[in-house]
């Protein structure tokens, strides 16, 4: 009975302290276990963190790619004028001019728009808009405002802006316009142009020969629009005078308010070829002086062509031949004896023109009443004789016949001369 007892106690002794032994293993565990639990926190966390970075940094490059790839269906979209060199715009109006002339939806708005252009760039033998010194950027200025201001209701409309000449013009609206009107990237006033209180006041010249080209005819593709026609300087001063051939070239501009930009602008010195003139009478050969029909077309004042008719010449026809079949608008005559004052004073002067150009099409022309000074140049004399006979439309023709329908005699003869004629 004893031994059993002490067994007993024995064996709950050792199970005493094998269960305190384990106790204090588990205690030992239980003191670690919150280090490891915040360790592998601490873990999960930066690998969440290096998760959402990563998802941050792909929908970053997505958005980017996103966005690139929008910009680049929006530039399809909306493709930008190229810019052209001067040789490749003069290939441009080559191409052009060999396309059957339109007359599209905004025929005059262009017209408005290339008649600021010729006085800009009539010295000029072809010149891109953006590109000119600044002096004929500033008259091509003063020209549009001009227009905009007094006469152009085409391109005010298009301008959609009421500007009061007497307040100016707002300085970001002027290189807004200049941009979109001719390309302008850098604008800068000129000598004419005077700003203040942050606003352009243009200023415009009175009596100043001006240049238009008339007759004008439009041509156009998908990418490019050309003006082109007889180049007319108009002075208040002396006649009009034809001085070649203007072509405007335009591009495209969906994102100018005027659908186009001025792009170039070149002047053809140009006549048309005249194979020969024949005349309805010619007074016969004085000394060494000719007076044939062949002074006519020999681009010079001083020799003349002089009618044989008995009278003041009203009747007498010049009948000029063209080197070939082609579009004409009219033609010029510089009326008298224009070597010097005294011979032209000497002589008939004819007034009136009637210009037969075939298939009945038929101009009339009268010369100005000019005030003629003795201490007029040869020049001088032929500037203020120019008469224009000029179609309303053009005429496709070889052969051209002007008759004299008005004359005044001169105070010493009734002959009646002329000293050069042009055909355009």
């Amino acid at each position: 009975m004893k031994r059993k007892s002490l067994a007993t106690i024995i064996i709950c002794i050792i199970s005493v302290m094998i269960l305190a032994g384990c106790g204090m293993a588990t205690e030992s565990n239980s003191a670690d276990k919150p280090e490891a639990v915040e360790e592998d926190a601490e873990i999960a966390e930066d690998s969440e963190k290096e998760a959402e970075d990563s998802d941050d940094e792909d929908d970053q490059k997505a958005h980017e790619k996103k966005s690139k790839k929008k910009a680049s269906k929006k530039a399809e979209e909306i493709e930008e004028p190229v810019a052209l060199t001067k040789s490749e715009c003069e290939d441009e109006i080559e191409k052009l001019m060999n396309t059957e002339p339109i007359t599209p939806e905004n025929a005059e708005l262009l017209l408005e728009m290339a008649n600021c252009v010729p006085s800009a760039w009539i010295d000029e033998s072809g010149v891109i808009f953006s590109e000119m010194d600044n002096e004929y950027k500033e008259r091509l200025r003063m020209e549009f405002f001009d227009l905009i201001f007094y006469g152009g209701p085409e391109l005010s409309e298009a301008t959609a802006k009421n500007f009061d000449p007497s307040s100016g013009v707002p300085l970001e609206d002027v290189e807004e316009i200049c941009r979109e009107l001719y390309g302008e990237d850098d604008f800068t006033s000129g000598e004419y142009e005077d700003v203040k209180d942050g606003c352009l006041f243009p200023t415009f010249g009175a009596g100043d020969a001006i240049h238009v080209i008339e007759h004008m005819q439009i041509f156009e593709d998908g990418d490019y629009c050309l003006l082109s026609g007889p180049m007319i300087c108009i002075s208040d001063y002396e006649g009009d005078r034809f001085e070649g051939y203007g072509d405007i070239l335009f591009v495209k501009n969906p994102d100018s308010r005027y659908g186009v930009t001025l792009l170039y602008g070149r002047c053809r010195d140009e006549v048309m070829g005249i194979s020969s003139v024949e005349t309805s009478s010619t007074l016969p050969a004085s000394k060494d002086k000719s007076y044939a029909a062949e002074n006519l077309i020999d681009n010079d004042y001083t020799t003349v062509w002089v009618e044989g008719a008995s009278g003041d010449g009203i009747g007498e026809t010049i009948t000029i031949h063209l080197d070939k079949e082609q579009t004409v608008f009219g033609v010029q005559i510089v009326s008298g004896y224009t070597a010097s004052y005294k011979q032209y004073n000497d002589n008939g002067v004819p007034t009136a023109f009637s210009a037969d150009f075939g298939g009945g099409a038929i101009a009339e022309g009268s010369l100005e009443d000019y005030y003629i000074s003795e201490d007029y140049s040869v020049e001088d004399l032929a500037a203020f004789n120019r008469s224009r006979i000029e179609l309303d439309k053009p005429a496709t023709t070889d052969t051209i016949t002007i008759t004299i329908t008005g004359a005044k005699s001169g105070a010493k003869y009734d002959d009646t001369c002329a000293s050069e004629v042009w055909v355009y």
